[in-house]
């Protein structure tokens, strides 16, 4: 199953909060995502958040380029 990694500020995150199903939801703001990538599997499969989906794309990007491999970026059905 898929983590979704919702990069927003945490003040979007408190005004809007992600709606995401079944799925396991952790709050890890862009800014302090690649400082925790120690924490997090290289194996497993995250989705990342943030309402644009341009910073979910780059914070993804940098995530492959640290070796993890199953990275995407969730979007939410409306």
């Amino acid at each position: 199953m898929d983590i979704i990694i919702d990069i927003r500020h945490p003040a979007d995150i408190d005004a809007n909060p992600l709606i995401a199903g079944d799925n396991e939801v952790m709050v890890l703001a862009f800014f302090n995502l690649e400082q925790s990538l120690s924490k997090l599997h290289p194996e497993q499969s995250y989705l990342l958040y943030c309402d644009k989906g341009l910073m979910s794309r780059i914070q993804a990007q940098l995530m492959r380029e640290k070796g993890f491999i199953k990275v995407g970026v969730f979007k939410p059905k409306l």
